[in-house]
């Protein structure tokens, strides 16, 4: 009876109690990162134990003897104990940022040596969730030192000795695959300080590392150097990734030593972290996000209404400088705009590993208030000057497999890339060969750029979104007639013309008189979409000799017919298209999820095609 009683005595205290599923699946979800007590793994090893009043009375004591207990006999236990405890510290002492600091290098260390055993691990996987904590342990805790480091100022230097609660950590070598040495950099973000909005998506890619954006100080375009000739003029912003790098085993018996490294994540999306390859932690849209939040405005309207104030920013731009290993995919933007129309499209593509890896994104910018030959002569020069720049010989292969992907105006500019002009534009003007006019050599120069044309050898594909092929009726509706009475052209332009005006009206013949009665002053870039200029029609009539594919909002259905708001579906239609999407959207249907999946599967398509033969595939246009 006494035996029972005890039995009886032994288990009265155990009971169980109905609770909400989900409030019990939180505990278990519990950890240093999300809470102020450790998760069960962490409590169940101090109770076992019985280290858990020490741990409440000197948390600072139960590091070090853990510390040394760990150096005796290596365990997963110890060390997962060590970085929730030493986290928790760091969080009980951010009032003293050095303290804190300290505390989450070492929460930093205890995590990269848990994960360093992955193989050995009975868990031995990234994704089981104690090794996706270790990992969110390191990643979260390395931010916070690194933010502590930029605020007090504390640089890479090698040899510099960090302090751990126990021991230190010194330093060795830095290694950056980033395209600019770390001190032409001005200053660091952390992607986990910012909140990003009015980009769709967010491209981020789970892993190890803490990623960043890494501000460039800011260069003079015109400089002599190539790398710098073609980026933008704004504060220049890189994605990267950190990592800390340390050897598990000490020097001297505190002593671990590390390497930094800077990755590069248009490059690079996994490391080896000892026997094992893991993924980097990635993001690519906050870098992204934050240099456009602190560029200056777009100047889409000044470039309508005054060209000439925009020129000096005319021209190619590069978000990267130039890989030779990595295909060129150029965006050209249409009217009263601004490469930053392509943002989402931008930020959707680079969510692609594979399109990370294979391309590189420049854009196009120009005034739109110019006449579409002006500024795809403008075009077509940049590419040259490109072309000049980084591949003089033309023996880059990446380099002629170019894609150009265009909006609206910019199709028509993108057009001319592929087309031959032969001389029949000219002839649809005058009567007369241009090598016998009697007009100044510079004139001469001047109407050749524009009315003569071959297809760009580089030019391998084009992709047209929105495009008024056969023009937009607004080109010659009250708002045309209002946008066109506001352009002012660039006074260069109007001087070089007028004595070519001049020329022909008195030399047309009769098969011209009817183009140049159209066109009896320069035309703006409005008057380029006019469904009555004959440039347009000659050029929608004009053999594409590239692939080409075509997208096309329709602002009531996803099928053929209708219009976008802007251009009809039967001016944006080409026959012979390699591929035709309609999307329900407005004008601005290269922000559409659906447009920026096709592009992305025509830029797939365009790889294996590129792999092959090299050849180009001639469609014919209507």
């Amino acid at each position: 009876m006494v035996l029972v009683a005890a039995l009886a005595a032994g288990c009265a205290g155990i009971t169980v109690k109905r609770v909400d599923p989900g409030k019990r699946m939180e505990s278990f979800d519990r950890s240093a990162l999300s809470s102020s007590r450790p998760s069960e793994r962490t409590i169940a090893f101090l109770k076992q134990r019985d280290l858990e009043d020490y741990w409440k009375s000197d948390p600072l004591g139960l590091i070090t003897m853990l510390d040394a207990q760990y150096r005796d006999d290596p365990s997963g236990d110890t060390l997962f104990a060590l970085m929730e405890i030493c986290r928790l510290e760091a969080e009980r002492n951010k009032a003293v940022p050095e303290d804190a600091a300290v505390r989450h290098l070492s929460c930093a260390l205890y995590a990269y040596l848990y994960l360093l055993n992955l193989k050995d691990n009975p868990q031995g996987n990234l994704y089981h969730p104690y090794s996706r904590l270790a990992a969110q342990f390191y990643n979260t805790s390395l931010a916070r030192y690194l933010l502590y480091a930029r605020e007090s100022g504390l640089r890479y230097e090698h040899g510099r000795k960090l302090r751990l609660l126990v021991g230190q950590i010194e330093l060795d070598r830095r290694h950056s695959e980033l395209s600019w040495n770390p001190e032409e950099f001005a200053g660091f973000k952390l992607a986990y300080e910012y909140e990003v909005g009015g980009l769709e998506t967010y491209n981020v890619n789970p892993g190890l590392g803490v990623p960043m954006a890494l501000i460039r100080k800011q260069q003079e375009r015109d400089t002599a150097r190539p790398e710098d000739k073609f980026l933008p003029t704004i504060e220049q912003t890189y994605a990267a990734t950190a990592f800390l790098r340390i050897k598990p085993e000490p020097e001297g018996g505190n002593t671990f030593t590390a390497d930094f490294e800077l990755y590069d994540p248009m490059k690079t999306d996994s490391i080896r972290l000892g026997d094992v390859s893991v993924p980097l932690e990635i993001d690519l849209t906050t870098p992204l996000a934050y240099m456009i939040a602190n560029a200056p405005s777009p100047q889409g309207i000044t470039g309508l209404m005054d060209p000439e104030a925009t020129a000096p920013q005319q021209g190619l731009y590069m978000l990267q400088p130039y890989q030779p290993d990595k295909i060129p995919v150029i965006f050209v933007h249409g009217l009263m705009s601004s490469p930053r129309t392509w943002l989402n499209m931008l930020n959707g593509l680079m969510g692609d590993p594979v399109l990370r890896r294979r391309y590189q994104f420049w854009f196009f910018k120009y005034p739109t208030g110019n006449p579409v030959l002006y500024s795809a002569a403008t075009l077509r020069d940049s590419i040259a000057q490109v072309r000049t720049a980084f591949d003089p010989e033309g023996r880059d292969a990446q380099f002629n497999k170019m894609v150009i992907v265009s909006h609206s105006m910019g199709g028509l500019l993108t057009k001319t890339m592929v087309q031959s002009s032969g001389t029949h534009l000219w002839d649809m003007f005058s009567d007369v060969g241009i090598t016998d006019m009697d007009i100044t050599p510079d004139e001469r120069a001047f109407l050749s750029r524009l009315f003569f044309f071959e297809p760009q050898p580089a030019v391998s594909r084009v992709v047209f979104i929105a495009t008024p092929h056969r023009g937009a009726g607004m080109a010659v509706g009250t708002i045309g007639r209002i946008g066109r009475a506001l352009v002012t052209l660039p006074a260069t332009l109007v001087k070089s013309t007028a004595g070519v005006f001049a020329h022909l009206a008195n030399k047309r013949s009769p098969h011209a008189s009817q183009a140049l009665h159209s066109l009896d002053s320069l035309p703006t870039g409005i008057d380029s979409l006019a469904p009555s200029n004959p440039v347009l029609k000659y050029l929608v009539e004009t053999e594409i000799q590239v692939p080409y594919h075509s997208i096309i909002g329709n602002d009531r259905v996803a099928k053929p017919g209708g219009t976008d708001g802007v251009v009809p579906y039967t001016s944006s239609h080409l026959d012979g298209a390699a591929s035709e999407l309609v999307v329900h959207s407005g004008h601005n249907a290269q922000e559409h999820p659906l447009a920026i999946r096709e592009v992305r599967r025509i830029l797939l398509e365009h790889l294996g095609e590129a792999s092959g033969s090299g050849g180009k595939t001639v469609a014919g246009g209507q």
